[in-house]
Formats: C-alpha cells, structure tokens, sequence
C-alpha cells in the first residue's frame, strides 16, 4: 500500500489548505445506462508520495468505460465510481519522492480505472508518477488524451503475434482506434495488411495502406492469412488464418476453440508509461496518428456516452473538463 505523502509541491495558485476541496466529477452509483453518469461534486483526491495531481485538459471515452458503465465486465465497483482511462493535463502538485515530474509539466497517461479504483472522468487526477509520459511540444495537450489506451492496446496486442516479414495479417475494427494504430505499425514492417471494417472505411482504410478492406466476414477468404489480430470481437475470423497461424484478440467476448493448430489468445492492455513516452513521439512526428473525433464538455459525459454507443463514430472521442 502506498504511504500519505509527507510533503506536496503545489503550483503558486494551489498553495493552499486543500482539506475538503471539491472538483467537478463525473460518476455512477450504480451500473446501467448513460442515464447513470452524473456531473457531480467529489473530494479532490489525496497524494502519496509517488504520485502527481495533474490538472486535466482531456480525457477520452473508451469501450472500456462503456462496459464497466454498463455492468459487463462484472467489475467490482466503489460508488460513487469515476470511470475513465486515458488523461492529458498539466501537473500541479507532486508527491515528496516525484522525480519525473515538476509541477507545469504537461503529461499523458493511461490509468487502469479498474485496478486504481478512480479513473479520469474529472478536473483533477492524482496517480503514481510511473503511468504518465511527458507530452511533446509539437502534441497538442487535448489530443494527446486520445492517444494513450488505444497505441499502447495495439502495441502489446503486436507482442502477442510473431510474425516473419512480409506476412499478410487480417485487422478486424480496422477503422477503430486499436485497430487503425495497428494497422500503421503492421504497415511500417512491411506487412500486407487487410482489413474488416463497414464499407463506408473502405476509402479511408485504402488510403492509410490496407489493401483490401472487407465488410461482411462471408467475403473473406478461409485459411488465407498468416494473422488475425481481432479488435472488434469478431471470433469467426479465425476461420481466415491458416493452419498453426495466430490469432490474437484485445475483446472481451468469448475467445474461439483452438484448432488446427492455432491457439487462440488474449491480449490485456497494461500500464506503461515508460513505453507510452515513445509512442508519443511516434505521433508528434506523425509516424503514428491517433484521430481525433467529437469534444464534449465534461458535463456531457452521459451524451458523449450515448453517442458512442450508436456506433459509427471516428476518432477518439474527448471529455474536456
């Protein structure tokens, strides 16, 4: 367990008694629909010793935050429950033993709602220095909140597959936000890439480099690829991958039987923030581009919900507290 933080460096306007502070928040105290999720007043959270409190610029809504929302993923939830994993800010306050970070710093960070209990739905997150990475000058600090889960979900789903070069991989959800940074990584090695997606991407995906992009599961071909990396939950593509190929999946739904070979796996994103520091390189330079979506206040958080789950939306959608 972490120790109370003995000392907190604090920003000139912050230096003050934050004993019964408030910030803005958004939580549920229950799971259920969008309805749940309720602009509210919560205690600023406390520091350790290891931790940061950044100020948020962005945060982003994720499947994820749908699910636990929802009550899908069956997580055992602390209400009033603050969903969200991925933040971007300025930090504000820094624990005694920080040495990563000074107070102005402006950062990003995936933290694991799940594990940590408080996710970033809010004006203020505190959280262990080692899951945040500086943000690059040329990175605009509300997009970089977009960034975070979806690079670093696409980077060790990438782990999982030992592909030889020039092998023909089939990205499912290839319009979505893993997929779509997957597909830029499989590209950059060479890689023959398709994609399964709605035929609306198909322009899009065929622009970014895919070479054929598929929209109903009948048309692709059995047996053809070396890889499917499945993104959108859809366990019938292993029929697509030849015999002892692979067959990796980042969805939460049922995994297909292994057969002939292949042995299906399961891909869990975790924290890194040492990793998620040279991603975001990777997209100041533009090597890597994580698209952008629609913005809605914090306040919105419920309609921001309710948007996502009608499907079809493109880029990563942000909460701007």
């Amino acid at each position: 367990m972490l120790k109370r933080c003995p000392k907190i460096n604090l920003s000139a306007d912050r230096y003050l008694c934050l004993k019964g502070m408030k910030m803005k928040a958004v939580v549920i105290n229950r799971t259920g629909s969008a309805d749940e999720l309720t602009y509210s007043d919560l205690p600023e959270p406390e520091i350790n010793s290891c931790d940061i409190r950044i100020k948020v610029a962005a945060a982003a809504v994720n499947p994820v935050d749908i699910k636990t929302r929802s009550g899908f993923l069956g997580i055992d939830l602390t209400f009033p429950a603050v969903l969200g994993w991925d933040v971007s800010g300025t930090v504000e306050a820094t624990g005694a033993d920080v040495t990563k970070f000074k107070v102005g710093d402006a950062v990003m960070g995936m933290i694991a709602q799940s594990v940590r209990r408080r996710g970033t739905y809010s004006e203020f997150v505190v959280a262990p220095e080692t899951l945040f990475a500086s943000v690059p000058e040329k990175l605009p600090l509300e997009r970089a909140a977009a960034v975070p889960l979806a690079a670093m979900a696409a980077a060790q789903l990438l782990d999982k597959v030992n592909l030889t070069q020039a092998s023909r991989v089939l990205v499912t959800g290839a319009a979505g936000a893993v997929g779509r940074v997957a597909a830029q990584w499989l590209l950059q090695r060479g890689h023959e890439v398709a994609g399964l997606a709605r035929s609306s991407d198909r322009d899009d995906l065929t622009r970014l480099g895919i070479t054929v992009v598929y929209s109903d599961i009948v048309e692709i071909p059995r047996y053809a690829f070396d890889a499917v990396l499945d993104t959108a939950g859809i366990s019938g593509t292993i029929a697509a991958v030849h015999d002892k190929g692979a067959f990796v999946s980042v969805a939460d739904n049922r995994q297909p039987e292994p057969q002939r070979g292949i042995i299906p796996t399961k891909s869990y994103v975790q924290e890194d923030g040492a990793r998620l520091a040279t991603i975001a390189e990777q997209v100041a330079c533009h090597s890597l581009v994580v698209t952008v979506g629609s913005r809605y206040p914090l306040s919105e958080a419920a309609a921001a919900h309710r948007d996502f789950e009608k499907g079809g939306l493109r880029g990563k959608v942000l909460l701007i507290p």
